[in-house]
């Protein structure tokens, strides 16, 4: 079963480093990685649409003016795909911050408006093997320097994760394309 621990060690182990107990123990591995886990995972996340941590759904109004419609931000959302109302087509939208109720919102013309994110995905058992790959490489490569001081072991395992990162999309493509007989993601609209 995947955990955070055997993430940060599959990252030490691309980095020649010995595995960690706990990211609790008293050593300059375990305080970088508790350091790094975190914004590391929700890059990852946003990089890349996950089927596990992908949602959907219908977004809370918060203002209307004129022809534009804001609307509350998801409160687990990472990154917003697309923002659309159903069996019609996205919509262009931008994020913006409301000064006066002091909230991130989604501006689009789009009454009635939906929106599929990644959201933000804390459950190491959830996520599938491909993520897990991607992201400690790339929890590797943020480390590479700090722990082993070697820029040219840092370019490589960045090498890898931009791979593993494309692998994961190409198979992404190919397990959509199996279930909905459609090559074409949902495309994002900014």
């Amino acid at each position: 079963m995947i955990s955070r621990i055997t993430i940060c060690n599959l990252a030490l182990a691309q980095l020649g480093q010995a595995p960690i107990s706990s990211l609790t123990q008293e050593d300059e591995k375990a305080r970088r990685l508790n350091l790094f886990y975190e914004p590391v995972r929700d890059e990852v996340l946003r990089s890349h649409n996950w089927g596990f941590a992908s949602a959907e759904e219908p977004l809370a109004l918060v203002e209307k003016q004129e022809n534009r419609f804001l609307y509350k931000y998801p409160q687990e959302a990472l990154f917003i795909r697309r923002v659309y109302r159903p069996q019609y087509k996205n919509t262009p939208f931008r994020e913006l911050f409301h000064p006066k109720y002091r909230i991130r919102v989604l501006e689009s013309a789009c009454p009635q408006a939906w929106a599929e994110y990644t959201r933000r995905a804390e459950d190491e058992t959830q996520f599938d093997a491909s993520f897990v790959k991607s992201f400690s490489l790339a929890l590797a490569a943020d480390l590479a320097v700090s722990l082993t001081g070697d820029n040219a072991l840092a370019a490589q395992i960045l090498q890898k994760y931009t791979l593993s990162l494309d692998e994961a999309r190409r198979s992404n493509m190919t397990e959509n394309f199996a279930q909905t007989g459609q090559t074409d993601a949902f495309t994002e609209v900014r």
